[in-house]
């Protein structure tokens, strides 16, 4: 599958350290193979926003990244990343879901 990263993650990207930016970047790249990645489909929760899937990916850190899947185009559209912490701090989801 292609992913696209938006414009928002990569403004992100460019904040963050060589050695975290390296990290999201691998973990970006098991998107690629969303279809038959179990280990992928495991790690993210299916959430719904304004009515549209939206997958949150629980990395082996504290950040979450946030995508959504076109099975049919195969893309991978990469929206956000954020903290567990600033996620919690939001009050947008439960302990619950991270």
């Amino acid at each position: 599958m292609q992913v696209i990263l938006s414009e928002r993650v990569r403004t992100i990207l460019q904040t963050l350290s060589l050695d975290e930016r390296e990290r999201v970047h691998a973990w970006i790249g098991y998107f690629r193979n969303w279809e038959q990645d179990s280990f992928v489909r495991a790690k993210s929760v299916t959430l719904d926003v304004q009515g549209e899937t939206v997958y949150m990916f629980r990395t082996s850190s504290e950040l979450r990244i946030f995508f959504t899947v076109n099975e049919t185009e195969k893309i991978v559209h990469v929206l956000d990343l954020a903290t567990k912490e600033t996620i919690l701090a939001s009050g947008s989801m439960t302990a619950g879901g991270t």
